[in-house]
């Protein structure tokens, strides 16, 4: 891996980029193959971020999204092209399950619908038809969201416990916009909404009804490392294993930074890992926004003939089970995975209760799980890895808004400083808008011409 000598480039003053996930990547490029220097930094030993795999038993795993959605005709998507263009990449209709009640309900739903029992029919048909009633006062919850959508009885049924094990809040105390991931700027505040035509939105919903993902053959990190190549093509420099442990300010600006002891001017800073990480490293004593770790357990199985495996993922809103999703790598790669076994990635977030059992405790219990859903026994257990991702999602509490308007006010005070991304703008994001914000961040640095 290329790394930089942080003395060849202190006399360009570069833009300065903490953390190498999707937003650093894309943005760092952006503003390297427009002649800017830049500098990305990275604590851990690769870049990547959630974006990164690993082989285990022979079968690619990924850590965060297990596959991406493009449409080419927005900013991210048009980059994402760009960069798979050099990849071999699997396309495949996207489908994923929620289990519950003996059966599996499917996403995206197509003529499921038809089959589900008429109590459940019943209340969506009535959702669907009636006349939304005035929207409560103050902010609205997952809760109203999601049984006002699809009824009372379905609610309770695959969403209510479902949601409590992803975000550890109950739903009525989760803002609706977790939900909806709404898009922010790179100033930290809501993208104005712009609502659509009928037909524009139902277009939308169609396209939802078949819409196929991209993967690349060798993993999401493949697609990562191919940014970072062309990052370091065009002249940026990467610098891993590092971190900065303290910023230089004068007149309402970052001057420079001190990463493992050395001293980096700088032009502009981005700050892209947790935004409470941040504020400590300011000195700035503001409220800490709430961030769920993940643990991800790797299991792989023996077997003796494939098992069909119609969906990318399923969810579990069972509370009984310790996980809340099961990945299924078999999905995507189908035939070109080995023959003589399967891999499966378990995914939970880390409750008070979890924090105090082991990590081997806790695979056992995955394994146990398993063997209940059906899939394989205990027996046929091979090899086993956990993988923990501290504060890694953000959660809205209802009060989230105001939250981040308190938690922000060092990084607005400062002229020079953007801290985006999931972690870094506390934005719920999938990786197009990771990307999205990677790109709107290079943009208000190529364009501004005063302060940003």
């Amino acid at each position: 891996m290329q790394e930089c000598a942080l003395t060849t480039i202190k006399k360009t003053s570069p833009n300065l980029i903490i953390g190498a996930g999707l937003t650093g990547l894309t943005a760092g490029t952006l503003l390297a193959e427009a002649g800017r220097p830049c500098v990305i930094v990275e604590r851990e030993s690769e870049p990547g971020g959630l974006c990164r795999s690993f082989t285990l038993d022979g079968i690619v795993f990924d850590l965060g999204p297990h596959v991406f959605f493009i449409d080419p005709e927005t900013p991210p998507g048009r980059f994402a092209v760009g960069v798979l263009e050099t990849l071999p990449v699997i396309r495949r209709p996207f489908a994923f399950a929620i289990q519950a009640r003996g059966r599996m309900w499917k996403f995206p739903n197509h003529f499921d619908f038809l089959h589900y029992p008429w109590k459940y029919k019943r209340e969506v048909l009535s959702s669907l038809m009636k006349k939304r009633p005035p929207l409560p006062p103050g902010p609205i919850s997952a809760a109203f969201e999601l049984s006002e959508k699809s009824g009372q009885s379905l609610y309770e049924l695959l969403f209510k416990d479902l949601f409590l094990k992803k975000t550890l809040l109950p739903t009525n105390a989760l803002h609706h916009h977790w939900l909806a991931r709404v898009d922010r700027t790179v100033d930290n505040e809501l993208e104005p909404y712009r609502p659509g035509s009928r037909a524009a939105i139902l277009k939308r919903v169609m396209k939802k009804l078949r819409e196929k993902y991209f993967y690349p053959e060798k993993g999401l990190q493949a697609f990562t490392d191919a940014i970072k190549d062309r990052f370091l093509a065009a002249g940026g420099a990467l610098r891993l294993g590092a971190s900065v442990a303290a910023f230089e300010r004068r007149d309402g600006r970052i001057t420079a930074a001190t990463l493992d002891g050395e001293t980096l001017p700088v032009d502009n800073v981005v700050w892209t890992a947790p935004i409470n990480a941040l504020n400590a490293t300011l000195g700035a004593d503001f409220p800490r926004l709430p961030s769920v770790s993940m643990l991800l357990v790797y299991l792989t199985y023996d077997r003796t003939r494939r098992m069909k495996r119609p969906y990318v993922y399923t969810y579990h809103p069972d509370p009984a089970l310790i996980f809340n999703r099961i990945y299924y790598p078999e999905s995507i790669f189908r035939k070109a995975s080995p023959r003589d076994r399967e891999g499966l990635c378990l995914e939970f977030n880390v409750s008070d209760d979890l924090k105090t059992i082991s990590h081997e405790e806790i695979i056992r219990r995955c394994a146990a799980d398993v063997e209940r859903l059906g899939l394989y026994p205990a027996s046929a257990l091979r090899q086993t890895r956990a993988v923990e991702l501290p504060a890694c999602m953000p959660v809205y509490g209802l009060d989230y808004e105001a939250r981040m308007r308190e938690t922000y006010a060092a990084v607005r005070g400062i002229e020079n400083l953007y801290a985006v991304g999931r972690q870094g703008g506390f934005y719920f994001c999938l990786t197009p808008g990771a990307m999205s914000q990677g790109i709107k961040l290079a943009e208000r640095l190529l364009g501004q011409s005063g302060p940003g």
